[in-house]
């Protein structure tokens, strides 16, 4: 064998050198940048809609409304309670009749009884309530023209008490009332001394 021979055996069975890199760190996914040369932007997140919680507004709204309804059907009993909220009522279209009574009709005039001058004033008494209703007396007053009361007297009611519905007429008669009386005021005597909100004519 020759020697040129002996030497491509010896090139052939020696082992081949290939090109390495050595690194420490641990093995990764490739990132998007290194597969594909540009740069990854970040997917912008839709905040979630705030959703505002409308029930205490809602129930804000029903308590309201529960509140006022029975201020307007419970008028008596508050008013029994706290006089002052009359005012209120009567200024916002709703007077409160304490009485469940109505003095319907009033009129007065002047007669002649012989020589003497008499005051009559007539009118009716209305239960406007659903069960029957104490009547109490009749507070009448004489007013001047200057509007002050001339001359004050109660009249008894013709009936104690009266049915749901029920009506009553009544009479009222002053001797020799004050000769300067312009008007005569006419009202329930028991509301009148407790300062309540009781119906008034003339």
């Amino acid at each position: 064998m020759s020697f040129t021979q002996e030497e491509d055996i010896r090139r052939r069975s020696a082992p081949q050198e290939i090109a390495a890199e050595a690194s420490s760190e641990f093995s990764r996914t490739p990132s998007f940048d290194e597969l594909w040369g540009r740069p990854m932007r970040p997917v912008a997140r839709q905040a979630p809609e705030v959703k505002r919680d409308r029930a205490p507004i809602v129930a804000a709204i029903i308590a309201i409304i529960i509140g006022a309804t029975a201020m307007i059907a419970m008028r008596e009993r508050i008013v029994r309670i706290a006089p002052p909220l009359a005012t209120t009522y009567r200024a916002l279209g709703m007077p409160v009749n304490l009485a469940g009574l109505e003095l319907r009709d009033v009129r007065s005039r002047i007669v002649m009884d012989g020589a003497r001058r008499v005051l009559v004033t007539e009118g009716e008494i209305v239960n406007i309530r659903r069960d029957r209703n104490a009547v109490p007396a009749i507070s009448l007053a004489v007013r001047g023209t200057n509007g002050l009361d001339r001359y004050r007297w109660t009249a008894p009611a013709p009936k104690s008490r009266l049915d749901a519905g029920e009506k009553i007429a009544f009479r009222a008669r002053l001797a020799s009332p004050p000769e300067d009386g312009a008007e005569v005021l006419v009202r329930f005597a028991k509301l009148d001394a407790e300062k309540g909100q009781a119906p008034t004519y003339r």
